[in-house]
């Protein structure tokens, strides 16, 4: 589990380091919905870490992830507002916690195929 306590540390940094960078330097996105998608599968990959890194420390692993991920996804959306050209979104966040849902589903069949 360490190697997930590491990965997660990670995976934030690398979020904040993308939340980071101003918005003249980010391409446009003309396919719709793209954004939303990218949101998905980066929180996803960060859920996905995330409840495998806190599986060994509660009862309620699914719930802590969860809370912890939305927690993280509404900073990370507050820390935009504060770089130039960037701009926070609920829609956003209602990617990160889709994102976040599918991985605690994902871990949690894949889970029971290996246990």
């Amino acid at each position: 589990m360490r190697t997930y306590n590491f990965l997660v540390i990670i995976f934030c940094l690398a979020i904040t380091f993308g939340s980071s960078i101003p918005g003249n330097s980010i391409p446009e996105l003309y396919i719709f919905g793209m954004d939303k998608l990218l949101h998905v599968l980066e929180y996803f990959i960060f859920g996905y870490l995330l409840v495998n890194s806190v599986s060994d420390k509660t009862q309620y692993p699914v719930y802590l992830s969860f809370v912890l991920g939305i927690c993280f996804a509404l900073i990370d959306e507050t820390y935009q507002l504060t770089v130039i050209g960037r701009s926070s979104s609920s829609y956003d966040v209602i990617a990160d916690a889709i994102g976040l849902t599918l991985a605690i589903i994902f871990n949690h069949k894949f889970s029971k195929i290996l246990g």
